[in-house]
């Protein structure tokens, strides 16, 4: 016969940690999980928790703005330069090529932005 208590929650134990009930036991003792199962909370952050959606389009038009400019800027100095050595021709088109991959995150960025705006996911103004 089992002696063990049988509660809402299962066949858990007192002490029991809830989201990984085949882990073992004691603190830093948990297995990693490569397929989280079910809707289990690992975070400390509140539930209620929002992203500052108006701030963070600021920082993307900013960085967007910048990196474009960077982009024309080390293209062009690219399309002048010799081949001679650095910074040369391949130098400045590699910085280029990095200000338009930072330009392009930006750019989705904005998009994933303006996507959850139009979901109503961002901090209401009346309750900072």
């Amino acid at each position: 016969m089992n002696s063990r208590k049988h509660t809402p929650d299962g066949d858990r134990r007192p002490g029991e940690r809830h989201d990984f009930p085949h882990a073992p036991h004691g603190p830093g003792r948990t297995s990693p999980q490569w397929w989280p199962q079910g809707p289990v909370r690992r975070g400390t952050e509140p539930v209620t928790a929002r992203t500052d959606l108006e701030l963070r389009r600021l920082l993307s038009r900013v960085f967007l703005g910048f990196f474009a400019v960077g982009t024309v800027a080390f293209a062009v100095l690219a399309g002048t330069a010799g081949t001679g050595v650095a910074p040369n021709r391949t130098t400045f088109a590699v910085f280029a090529l990095l200000c338009l991959a930072f330009a392009g995150i930006a750019a989705l960025d904005l998009m994933v932005i303006r996507r959850r705006m139009a979901a109503g996911q961002g901090r209401d103004r009346n309750e900072r």
